[in-house]
């Protein structure tokens, strides 16, 4: 990376973390309307990725229905109102939208071709972000979200940093040439050590779901990384998108997240609630 790319990188890299700090950070709500930026954005990326990609005709509601029922999801628990409501409508919408693509399209390979692309966008990105919701649930503490989103930047530097320098052993080749065993083991003992350091200044934080967090979301990261990268390979480009100069798309930042949130919102139900 020459040192104009480095340059935009990083910038970009601090821009991303200074608005996903203050969204967490600053109300419950601005917290939603980052769950509902990721997901509309994120869901338009991967709707355009890859051999599966539909047509804009065909696809252009979808990114605006996930965010709707992120949206609705969390504005429900918000307001105290029962959330299992609005998560029923979900089969309801799909199923509505189907019908109709009976009667818009004629191809019967670009129905099916459509049809699989937004149930997939439902598991991939609508799933993990309305466990996300769940941080919503009672008083709002931003810590809890925090620490996953925390864990996540220290176990990517931590791999970055380790694999770089001793990364021998590859851990996916066809998937991602330059992740590495070692890399990961090292991204890993640095998400542990921040979970300690992170117990130690919020000693409020339960123990076990700073144990759980720790050690499951080296695991998950990786896991979303290399989905992710696997979807890119598939698709024969370099990254998800362009809106982020430096790192590519909305997927290509939060691609983890979305394999770690669920996580962390089963820990936050199990050991806070």
């Amino acid at each position: 990376m020459n040192k104009p790319e480095f340059l935009t990188r990083t910038i970009t890299g601090l821009f991303i973390g200074a608005i996903s700090l203050a969204a967490i950070i600053f109300s419950p709500w601005t917290y939603l309307a980052w769950l509902c930026l990721i997901a509309y954005l994120g869901t338009r990326e991967y709707l355009k990725l890859g051999k599966d990609s539909i047509a804009s005709s065909h696809g252009a509601d979808m990114p605006f229905l996930i965010l709707v029922i992120v949206a609705a999801t969390g504005y429900a628990i918000l307001k105290g109102i029962d959330f299992v409501h609005v998560l029923l409508l979900i089969p309801v919408l799909l199923s509505g939208r189907f019908i109709i693509q009976l009667l818009a399209v004629k191809e019967v390979s670009e129905l099916v071709k459509n049809t699989r692309s937004v149930y997939s966008v439902v598991a991939y990105i609508a799933i993990p972000l309305l466990t996300g919701c769940v941080f919503l649930y009672g008083t709002y503490s931003w810590k809890f979200i925090l620490i996953p989103v925390i864990l996540i930047w220290i176990n990517d530097i931590g791999a970055y940093m380790i694999g770089s320098q001793w990364g021998k052993h590859k851990i996916a080749p066809a998937i991602s040439p330059g992740k590495s065993i070692e890399g990961t083991i090292g991204g890993g003992l640095a998400t542990i050590s921040a979970g300690l350091i992170l117990r130690a200044f919020w000693p409020e934080i339960p123990l076990y779901y700073m144990v759980a967090l720790s050690l499951a979301t080296p695991l998950f990261a990786l896991a979303g990384d290399l989905w992710e990268s696997a979807l890119k390979r598939d698709a024969g480009v370099k990254d998800s998108g362009r809106l982020l100069p430096g790192h590519g798309g909305i997927l290509d930042r939060y691609d983890s997240l979305l394999f770690v949130m669920p996580v962390a919102a089963l820990a936050y139900f199990i050991f806070v609630l």
